[in-house]
C-alpha cells in the first residue's frame, strides 16, 4: 500500500475535527446558539446537522472500507449502513429546522439554488440508502443484479458527496451574505471569517476523501470468490451446501 495512505487518513480526520470545532463556534457562538422556537437560533440546527451529517459522517462512512481492512466485509458494510442511516435522520431534522424557521418568518421554502441543490441531494441520498438496504443488506435481487448495481451505488455515493459539498459551501455563503453586516472599512467580521475558513477546510476534507476512495491502490484485497462474503447477503441466515449436497445453516 502507498506510504501516503496513513498520513492522508490522519490529515482527513484532523480536517474533520477542525470542521467540528469551527462548526460549533460558527453556529453556537457567532450565529447565536440554538433554540426550537422559530427564531434564527432554530435555523442554526440546519447548518449544524447538515455539515455534521452530509459532510463529516457521510465522508467517513464512505471511507469505512478503506479505514478498517481488518474488518470483514459484513462488518464494514454494517458500519457504512448505520452511519449513512444516521445521516438520513440528521438531514431530515435539519430540513425540518429550516422549514420551521422560514415558515415562522413567512418566507418561501426551497427558493434558492442552494435549497434546490441541497433538497435534491438529500432526497437522492435517502433513495440511495433505501436501494442499498434492499439490495445489499436484505437482498431481493440475485448476485448478478447486485454486482450490476454496485458500480451505480459507488458512483452515486461519490456524486452525492460532491453535491453535498457544493450545497454546503453555497449554504455557508448564503448565510453569511444574508445575515451578516460588515462595517465599512472592514473586509470581514467574525461570523463571515469563521464561515469562510470552515468552507475551505470542508473542501480540503472532501478532496482527501475523494482521493482515498478513488485510488485503486487503497482498495481492499479481495478474498477468493469461494470465501468472499461480498457475494453473500448481509442479513438473515446464510446457507452452505455440504459435500453430500445437503443444505445446512452457516455458523453465525
Amino acid at each position: 500500500m502507498d506510504k501516503l495512505f496513513v498520513p492522508l487518513v490522519i490529515v482527513s480526520q484532523i480536517f474533520a475535527i477542525a470542521i467540528l470545532v469551527l462548526l460549533g463556534i460558527w453556529t453556537g457562538v457567532t450565529l447565536g446558539g440554538f433554540a426550537w422556537d422559530g427564531s434564527m437560533k432554530h435555523f442554526n440546527f440546519h447548518p449544524l446537522l447538515m455539515v455534521l451529517g452530509m459532510v463529516i459522517l457521510n465522508g467517513d462512512g464512505i471511507l469505512v472500507f478503506r479505514l478498517f481492512p481488518m474488518f470483514s466485509k459484513y462488518t464494514s458494510k454494517l458500519i457504512h449502513l448505520i452511519l449513512q442511516g444516521i445521516v438520513v435522520i440528521m438531514g431530515g431534522i435539519a430540513l425540518k429546522a429550516s422549514f420551521a424557521y422560514q415558515n415562522a418568518n413567512n418566507w418561501d421554502n426551497v427558493h434558492t439554488v442552494h435549497s434546490w441543490v441541497g433538497f435534491t441531494t438529500y432526497l437522492m441520498f435517502g433513495l440511495q440508502w433505501i436501494c442499498g438496504f434492499l439490495i445489499f443488506f436484505f437482498p431481493k435481487l440475485s448476485e448478478d443484479y447486485r454486482g450490476a448495481y454496485m458500480p451505480l451505488h459507488r458512483y452515486f455515493g461519490l456524486a452525492l458527496f460532491a453535491l453535498a459539498i457544493v450545497s454546503t459551501i453555497s449554504g455557508i455563503q448564503e448565510t453569511t451574505m444574508f445575515q451578516t453586516k460588515v462595517p465599512k472599512g472592514r473586509m470581514y467580521n467574525d461570523r463571515q471569517l469563521i464561515g469562510d475558513i470552515m468552507g475551505l477546510v470542508i473542501v480540503a476534507f472532501a478532496l482527501i476523501v475523494g482521493y482515498l476512495v478513488t485510488n485503486k491502490e487503497y482498495q481492499r484485497k479481495e478474498k477468493s470468490l469461494e470465501n468472499d462474503d461480498e457475494k453473500q447477503p448481509l442479513a438473515g441466515t446464510e446457507m452452505k451446501q455440504t459435500s453430500s449436497g445437503s443444505i445446512q445453516a452457516a455458523d453465525p
